[in-house]
């Protein structure tokens, strides 16, 4: 497993371009790899992606990890992108697991008109990282903080599982988002059956082409997009 791992799960690529120029800077700047152990390096890549690149829609979903910092925000495919290519970069085995999901998580980001002319399903993506021999789930990056904070604090008396605006969970008010060596989750409970595992996001846009189609389209561009962005930074700002 552990030269599988080196040679197959530690390989740039494309969409995982850790050669970058702006990735070799930002690790270098903030001096990840001199922090004391493997467990710190992995939480401070993933709670920069999670909370400095914030949850959103970009135009396409085929990108590179360099594209999604540039933007500066990201949904779970794009975010994942990003945090994959930050892991390898720090030389963190990583792959890329896919689902689809139920359009619950868009319930009350979009009107009523957007939220039919939505897809039943959309494509979700998340990590799968290699740690103390074993592959753990992370999906907690997908929504930063300070907006499930907004969120949170627009419901104050809401308990127990919560679907809609960006996340789906058992535990709304302490969501499995933090780094404790385990699985980590903040959409997961929208999924809708399983895709696959694959080695790189450029594996899975290859075989789901219809991941990257649907964001060329004037729904999603003139529409979806847009109405989705806005309601998060609404919410986010309140």
């Amino acid at each position: 497993m552990e030269s599988e791992a080196a040679n197959q799960y530690l390989r740039p690529t494309l969409l995982l371009d850790y050669d970058n120029p702006e990735i070799k800077a930002l690790v270098q700047q903030k001096g990840w790899h001199s922090l004391g152990s493997l467990s710190a390096q992995i939480d401070a890549v993933y709670t920069f992606v999670r909370d400095e690149i914030l949850y959103g829609y970009s135009r396409s979903f085929s990108i590179s990890g360099s594209h999604v910092l540039t933007t500066g925000y990201g949904n779970c495919l794009t975010k994942t992108t990003l945090l994959m290519t930050l892991l390898r970069a720090i030389g963190v085995p990583c792959r890329m697991k896919a689902s689809m999901m139920d359009k619950v998580l868009h319930r009350g980001l979009l009107g009523p008109l957007a939220y039919r002319l939505s897809p039943d399903f959309l494509y979700h993506g998340w990590v799968n990282m290699l740690y103390n021999g074993k592959w753990i789930e992370i999906g907690g990056h997908i929504v930063d903080r300070p907006y499930l904070q907004k969120l949170q604090a627009k419901y104050p008396d809401y308990m127990g599982s919560f679907y809609g605006y960006g996340i789906a969970v058992l535990n709304f008010r302490n969501p499995p988002i933090r780094w404790e060596e385990g699985d980590t989750f903040i959409q997961s409970k929208a999924r809708a059956g399983t895709l696959g595992t694959y080695d790189d996001p450029d594996s899975f846009f290859a075989e789901y082409p219809e991941a990257q189609q649907r964001t060329q389209s004037i729904r999603y561009q003139k529409i979806l997009r847009p109405a989705l962005n806005m309601s998060i930074a609404s919410l986010r700002d309140r």
